[in-house]
């Protein structure tokens, strides 16, 4: 008997775009999820895939630059957060299902602001668990759900392969986008240094004025990448980057610490190297990175599913 497929679908902002392409996969291998576990933006999309609204997200999504996200959302400075992001949930207002009328069983993860606590959401309203689920502290305003304020769950459970577990599935496939991530490796040690550059060979005679402009430009060029190298292993790190890097660092140590005690069965990695999570402009290339891990994962997932 076929084996339930799980999906563990993990936070990453901008990132997430991969989760689409993840989705768009399976449906080409053929693959239905019969369990989807979801945080932060893993399950906004695992939650508008089974909703209906995955379409139209795509299309909102597809719109934004990693500025005028912000026109989407309210900046309303108050206890819980800088941004209401209450309008742009609004405009999928139409999608709106409880969890438990959906045709998988769909969960979402939270952390209790005042215990520290995960909070598991497999009930309700869908919109409000995507949203608690995706609440990320200073920045989105914490959410108000079963007398508890709730933020993102990425603080407890970045990759919830337990919940997939719980929710039934047998098989379980985690989708971690922040598994390679955005450190600081240009200020490592000799960071963006190039290996000793041999100086090019002097013209021999009779070279043409062709080739001689080839060769200087060549070194020119060279020189300008060393001394541009330098410079960077010289800067120090700003505020934001090093923001960036340390919540992508928390998250990976995160998600690796939990998948140390509950293991998935098949782990994909998409290559978001160079993707910042506020990157919404680069669909295109994400959903696709998405798509290319799962359709090379294909033979595994089905040779699970079907063993015995």
């Amino acid at each position: 008997m076929t084996k339930k497929l799980g999906l563990a679908l993990s936070s990453g902002a901008a990132r997430g775009w991969a989760h689409v392409g993840v989705l768009r996969g399976l449906a080409e291998l053929g693959v239905k999820p019969d369990v989807i576990a979801g945080c932060s933006v893993g399950a906004l999309v695992g939650g508008a895939h089974l909703i209906g609204a995955l379409e139209d997200l795509e299309k909102w999504g597809r719109s934004l630059t990693p500025l005028s996200a912000l026109e989407s959302f309210s900046l309303k400075v108050r206890r819980g957060g800088l941004i209401d992001v209450g309008p742009a949930f609004e405009a999928f207002s139409k999608y709106e299902k409880n969890i438990e009328d959906l045709p998988v069983k769909f969960g979402a993860v939270a952390t209790d602001l005042a215990s520290g606590e995960e909070v598991t959401m497999t009930s309700g309203s869908m919109l409000e668990a995507v949203r608690a689920s995706s609440a990320i502290p200073v920045v989105f305003h914490a959410v108000r759900r079963d007398h508890r304020w709730l933020v993102d769950g990425a603080l407890c459970n970045p990759t919830p392969v337990t919940l997939a577990r719980t929710l039934g599935a047998d098989v379980i496939v985690s989708v971690d986008v922040n598994a390679v991530p955005k450190t600081l490796d240009r200020f490592g040690e000799r960071a963006g240094l190039p290996a000793v550059i041999e100086p090019a060979p002097p013209a021999e005679p009779g070279v043409t004025g062709a080739v001689a402009k080839l060769i200087d430009d060549t070194q020119a060029a060279i020189k300008r990448q060393f001394e541009l190298a330098k410079a960077r292993a010289a800067a120090t790190p700003h505020l934001f980057e090093t923001a960036l890097a340390a919540a992508d660092i928390f998250q990976m140590q995160l998600a690796r610490a939990r998948s140390a005690v509950d293991a998935p069965d098949i782990l994909l990695r998409p290559n978001m190297r160079d993707a910042l999570p506020n990157a919404f402009d680069r669909a295109d290339e994400f959903i696709e990175e998405g798509r290319k891990v799962v359709l090379a994962a294909g033979p595994k997932i089905e040779a699970l599913l079907t063993s015995e």
